[in-house]
C-alpha cells in the first residue's frame, strides 16, 4: 500500500499539479482468469465527464494512462499499450466503466478513474483486481 501511495504521489508531482484523491479506500474485485469484469468509475464528483481517464498500476511499477473519451463523450481512446480488444469502456450519461474481458494474470493491479482539469487530475475510484488461478502448462509426449 505504501508502494501505491507513493507512485501515485510521484505521479501526481510529475504529471499534474498535484490535486489531492477523493479515494477513500480501493475497492477490491477478484476473478478466475479467463472471466469478464467491468470496474466502475465513481461519478458522484465529477463535473465534466469529457475529462475522465483511466490509470493502470501494475503491482511494483508507476501508474500508466490507459483511457479517456473523445470530445464528443460517446467514444473512447486507450493508449497503445492497452488497445486490445479484450479493453472496452462502457460510457453514456451515467458510466464510464472499463470493461476487461478473458481476464489474464497481466491484468492484476490498481485500476483508478479520475478526472482532468487542466494540469490536474482527481482520482474519484480505485480498484484493485486480483486474478484468481494460474496458468497451467500441459506437455503432450
Amino acid at each position: 500500500m505504501i508502494s501505491l501511495f507513493v507512485a501515485l504521489h510521484s505521479l501526481l508531482c510529475v504529471c499534474t499539479a498535484g490535486k489531492t484523491s477523493d479515494i477513500k479506500e480501493l475497492h477490491v474485485e477478484t476473478v478466475k482468469r479467463g472471466e469478464d469484469v467491468t470496474i466502475e468509475c465513481n461519478l458522484s464528483m465529477i463535473k465534466d465527464k469529457i475529462h475522465l481517464a483511466w490509470y493502470r498500476q501494475s503491482f511494483g511499477k508507476v501508474p500508466q494512462f490507459l483511457a479517456k473519451p473523445y470530445s464528443n463523450n460517446l467514444g473512447y481512446t486507450f493508449d497503445s499499450e492497452f488497445a486490445d480488444i479484450r479493453y472496452s469502456i462502457t460510457v453514456n450519461d451515467r458510466q464510464f466503466d472499463l470493461n476487461i474481458n478473458d481476464t489474464r494474470e497481466e491484468d492484476s493491479g490498481e485500476y483508478f478513474c479520475g478526472e482532468m482539469e487542466g494540469n490536474m487530475i482527481r482520482f474519484t475510484s480505485g480498484t484493485r483486481l486480483e486474478i484468481k488461478g494460474k496458468q497451467i502448462s500441459v506437455v503432450l509426449r
